[in-house]
């Protein structure tokens, strides 16, 4: 008894000190209480599906890979650990927008999405309405609102045009266009549009561009040459980039079966894992030198004075780091992303190291604008942490198909579907490197246990939301 006593006792002492190596912003360190109110403010968000936090040079100073990134951010405020809701991009971008728990989102889409074909029937507008979108809110405000969006897991066939005045949908039914760059083009293009028209708006942007499997490249760009790649010329300016292999050597386009490369030897490992990011950092280049172009056209305009953008991502990617190839994990390398905040009001860059939540975007901007959140969500508004306080969550959580992750401060434990347990201390080792889960059995025993009565109480939470909307179906 005492022994056991005395190793939860040690455990706790462990938490707490792991939670507490995150640096606290101390009030007194700020002249004064920053004011972000911008009640007129336009609101304009750029999510690069895949961009990794650890390739944005403003979070990591040994990356030069976004040059243009980094000079429009650079008086911005920057997150320094934030965490998306999940690796798969259905779950995390629809929680992110509508700030709401990964865990019951993900419960929502296991139960009315379907695979053929992909997509959220419409029958279920009606229940998603209950659970409004930025669009939404900002549209009931008076925001013109406008989604340019690259692909169907974040568009029409996932119900996120709701409250959307103008869609435009790269790869949508009926779009064919889906050359490299054409989402952040039409972006560019449309801002050009409400510089003119000066009237308030809200615009979303998502780009597939850094999707592997296989990445689309324009055709008048340097290439990386490697025997172990293919570039297959698509029409006369772009080429499809593949270089992920099959255990019988032929190169895939299609998504593995499974998470992680179990098959391959830590040397090809090793070795795939430099190729992969060799080639994600020539994709991210392109992609950094089209977004310098809508910076551009931004900051020749007045909207600098009134508009607050956005640079975010939905997930990450494996890159083989954890012998993961691709995303759909809960990996840091697939839940780790950037969240930068340049604001009027901000004219030097302030930096937040505390460890918060994607789905803290929504609430942060609505309390900005003055906006009236939705009833219960379960982001919360980051200015007071902006401001030296603390953040008000002990725990967050993330779920997809594969993975489950729970963090409280620094300390992480990752679950999967097979109930294969890793824990992992990210003040120290942040890729994830060490499995520290037989060194400390009852730290795993508390954080799996939250981690399970976490998951009962959002299934719970979405099965009442669904009940509700099918007696009301029968009224």
């Amino acid at each position: 008894m005492i022994s056991r006593a005395f190793c939860l006792l040690a455990t706790v002492l462990i938490l707490w000190g792991c939670v507490t190596t995150t640096k606290a912003h101390n009030p007194l360190e700020r002249a004064k209480y920053l004011d972000l109110s911008c009640n007129d403010c336009n609101v304009i968000f750029l999510d690069i599906d895949l961009l990794r936090a650890d390739f944005v040079g403003l979070m990591n100073e040994r990356r030069h890979t976004t040059p243009n990134i980094d000079a429009f951010f650079e008086k911005a405020i920057i997150f320094e650990d934030v965490s998306a809701s999940s690796g798969v991009t259905a779950i995390s971008n629809t929680a992110t927008l509508m700030a709401r728990d990964g865990e019951f989102t993900h419960a929502l889409l296991r139960k009315t999405y379907v695979d053929n074909p992909p997509q959220m029937p419409h029958r279920y507008q009606r229940l998603f309405s209950k659970l409004p979108t930025i669009a939404e809110i900002l549209h009931l405000k008076g925001y013109e609102t406008i989604n340019i969006n690259h692909s169907w897991y974040a568009g029409k066939q996932m119900l996120l045009d709701r409250g959307i005045d103008r869609y435009w949908g790269s790869g949508e039914v009926g779009e064919n266009d889906n050359a490299p760059g054409i989402v952040i083009a039409k972006t560019t293009e449309i801002i050009n549009e409400k510089i003119i028209a000066k009237n308030k708006f809200f615009l979303l942007m998502r780009s597939e561009d850094l999707r592997g499997l296989p990445y689309r490249y324009p055709s008048n760009r340097p290439q990386v040459t490697d025997s172990r790649i293919q570039y297959k010329k698509m029409g006369n300016d772009q080429y499809n980039i593949y270089f992920q292999p099959m255990p019988d050597g032929t190169l895939t386009a299609e998504w593995p079966s499974h998470a992680r490369v179990n098959w391959m030897p830590d040397t090809d490992i090793e070795v795939y894992r430099k190729l992969s990011q060799t080639l994600y950092t020539q994709q991210l280049t392109f992609v950094d030198e089209e977004l310098g172009k809508l910076f551009s056209v931004i900051e020749d305009s007045y909207l600098l004075d009134n508009t607050i953008v956005v640079l975010y991502s939905n997930h990450g990617d494996g890159l083989y780091d954890n012998r993961v190839p691709n995303h759909g994990v809960s990996y840091q390398s697939c839940i780790s992303v950037p969240m930068i905040i340049r604001h009027p009001k901000i004219k030097k860059a302030t930096r937040i190291p505390e460890a918060v939540a994607l789905i803290d975007l929504v609430p942060t901007i609505y309390k900005m604008v003055s906006a009236r959140p939705p009833d219960d969500v379960d982001g919360v508004s980051l200015l007071d942490v902006i401001n030296g306080g603390r953040y008000p969550r002990s725990y967050f959580f993330g779920s997809d198909k594969e993975s489950k992750y729970v963090r409280q401060g620094k300390m992480k434990l990752l679950v999967w579907a097979d109930r294969t347990k890793e824990l992992f201390n990210l003040a120290v080792d942040s890729g994830e490197s060490n499995n520290i889960a037989k060194e400390y059995p009852h730290l795993v025993t508390i954080l799996y246990e939250r981690m399970i009565a976490h998951e009962i109480e959002q299934l719970d939470r979405a099965l009442q939301v669904l009940t509700k909307d099918s007696s009301e179906d029968g009224k």
